[in-house]
């Protein structure tokens, strides 16, 4: 399975509004307006500061100069109410990725897992951190091909190996299942999937991809399907745990049911029967069987 985050199709207009976003906050003065703002920050319940109180938090005594800078930020980052100013949902956002994804010196490092086995042929994965991402594979063997995965740095700091993985593996389940009904889980735009009718029998992948953000995920369907009550109803049924790690679970290898319309055939063999899931072309469970 091969998990990431990248560019999907160009959307010109929107490297327009990243633009305009950036720029927003290219000055020192929009920062600490914002920073200002977010010190006190209680979601929709966050008290207002006064035109005056940001003025003295910033340390300006131009009311001009200051103004300038606060009309670039409103409607966009920083909203007018009755009794002042409030940070947007938008800042807010942009406050906590900032924090995920802290700009300090890049953490990297390489590891074997012997906490773990490759489910082809038994040896100790090696787990790697770099530029963000988290990879998991084999080195010993081609049969298995893990998987990777973006993962903030702020969490691969805080957490010891076994944390570690499982923190990631409740990311993948939680972010792939929410992009396979509909929403992105970074920008919550709409998602589409792809069954890759010509390649999935070769690789065992679909894609998940956002209509408005930079998310693409190449996934292989029972990892998508981990969210669904009824797919892991069915698991259990055969023994198998829906929340184990991505090597705990047995192949799962897809087949094209048919064309037109769209299905995907998948069978699940676990310990006590197996499961047969018939996927329709946005990776609804259609049919599940256990036998």
């Amino acid at each position: 399975m091969n998990l990431g985050d990248g560019r999907s199709p160009a959307r010109a207009a929107d490297d327009v509004d990243a633009r305009e976003a950036f720029a927003l906050l290219g000055h020192d003065i929009r920062l600490e307006i914002l920073l200002a703002l977010l010190e006190d920050w209680l979601a929709a319940y966050t008290e207002p500061k006064s035109y005056a109180e940001l003025m003295d938090a910033v340390g300006m005594e131009d009311s001009g100069k200051f103004n300038y800078h606060l009309d670039k930020l409103r409607g966009v980052y920083v909203r007018q109410v009755e009794d002042g100013y409030v940070p947007t949902a938008s800042a807010t956002a942009l406050y906590r990725a900032v924090l995920a994804h802290r700009p300090t010196e890049s953490v990297e490092t390489d590891r074997r897992l012997s906490t773990a086995t490759c489910p082809a042929c038994g040896a100790d994965p090696d787990l790697r951190y770099d530029r963000g991402f988290l990879t998991v594979d084999c080195p010993e063997c081609s049969a298995w091909e893990g998987f990777t995965y973006p993962f903030p740095q702020t969490g691969f700091e805080r957490h010891d190996t076994e944390q570690l993985l499982a923190a990631v593996s409740e990311r993948v389940r939680h972010e792939v299942g929410l992009a396979r009904t509909g929403q992105c889980p970074a920008c919550a735009g709409p998602t589409t999937v792809d069954l890759r009718p010509e390649q999935v029998e070769d690789d065992g992948c679909v894609e998940l991809t956002c209509e408005s953000c930079t998310f693409v995920v190449g996934v292989d369907p029972l990892t998508a399907l981990l969210t669904d009550d009824r797919v892991s109803a069915a698991l259990r049924e055969i023994g198998l745990d829906p929340l184990a790690q991505d090597w705990e679970r047995p192949d799962s290898q897809p087949t094209v049911q048919s064309v037109d319309p769209p299905r995907l055939a998948l069978t699940v063999a676990g310990p006590s029967g197996t499961a047969n899931i018939i996927l329709t072309d946005t990776l609804e469970p259609e049919e599940i069987a256990v036998e």
